[in-house]
């Protein structure tokens, strides 16, 4: 997507001369045209290629002699240069619904065209890559023998379980917190879900930053994200407190520890929030700073980075607080 549009456009297209008449332009379409070739708009060019309108075929259909095609074409239209990220032409084609735009080079020389079927099956690359990348796939082809496609995800499934033992050994230096207090295994599973959620939404935004503008200044960008996670934090975690208060109520939990149960939860909740935010928006600017596609931190190995990292600031401040 960061490639320029010079390496994707086409030739089949027609150009005709300003000069033109109907007759002649209709007689001239006629003759140039293939199985292959985009007819629905036609470029009008003077002597050197220089592309100085667009004529819908319709106009042209309808129009009668001896009027001439400089009379009929736009002279109003977008276009792009052929150094245009595939990104930007994407966006146009999606943003103003064009079928076919056409593509010059610097001195205004028509080169192709780009067209909406040619946006669609980029994005559908896109997206395939950025799926392989989401699960820790790099295999690119369905018939890869089954051996083959095992070794290329053994060694994420390996990074992820050693991962996952750290998870475990933070629960276990807080085993006598969670004894002590059974009422924290509640609410354990929103706490560690909100955090991979937000993470999620944080670098979700960011490599699609990172991918759409890749010369961009990220530092806009990540204060931004700073501040959106501050805010849904903070109303999360307001919420997280009337919600969890009003569970141990209606459980008729302890009178004398609701308040602190439910001020712990909240403010692990909002502390989680935060440290998602951070690692979904800055993970991704890192890799990115060292030519590392950001869409390789997503999935489970972000989700098992924000689970160990929530887990300890829930328990050590249920640690801190309640015993």
């Amino acid at each position: 997507m960061k490639n320029p549009l010079k390496q994707f456009y086409k030739d089949n297209y027609i150009t005709l001369r300003e000069t033109y008449g109907v007759k002649e332009a209709m007689n001239d379409v006629i003759s140039k045209t293939e199985d292959a070739t985009m007819i629905d708009y036609l470029y009008v060019v003077d002597k050197k290629n220089k592309l100085l309108g667009v004529l819908p075929l319709k106009t042209l259909i309808i129009a009668r002699a001896p009027r001439k095609i400089k009379n009929l074409m736009l002279t109003k239209y977008r276009f792009l240069k052929e150094d245009t990220p595939i990104y930007q032409a994407i966006d146009m084609i999606q943003h103003y619904d064009l079928e076919m735009i056409p593509i010059v080079d610097k001195q205004g020389i028509i080169k192709g065209i780009f067209t909406a079927e040619d946006a669609l099956d980029l994005l559908k690359e896109e997206t395939l890559e950025q799926y392989r990348n989401l699960a820790a796939i790099t295999e690119e082809s369905v018939n890869t023998k089954a051996h083959k496609k095992a070794k290329s995800r053994f060694p994420w499934l390996a990074v992820l379980m050693v991962l996952s033992i750290f998870t475990s050994t933070t629960v276990s230096l807080f085993e006598k917190t969670i004894s002590a207090v059974v009422v924290l295994a509640y609410f354990q599973t929103m706490i560690l879900a909100m955090a991979g959620n937000i993470s999620t939404q944080s670098l979700a935004s960011t490599v699609i930053k990172t991918t759409k503008e890749p010369k961009a200044k990220l530092a806009p960008h990540l204060f931004k994200e700073i501040v959106i996670g501050l805010i849904n934090s903070l109303t999360c975690a307001l919420v997280g407190f009337i919600a969890t208060y009003a569970f141990l109520y209606i459980l008729k939990y302890d009178n004398t520890k609701i308040l602190s149960v439910s001020f712990v939860v909240s403010l692990s909740l909002f502390i989680s929030l935060i440290v998602g935010t951070l690692t979904g928006t800055f993970i991704p600017a890192i890799l990115k700073k060292y030519n590392v596609n950001p869409s390789v931190a997503s999935g489970p190995f972000m989700t098992t980075i924000n689970d160990m990292l929530s887990l300890f600031v829930y328990l050590g401040l249920a640690t801190l607080m309640l015993l």
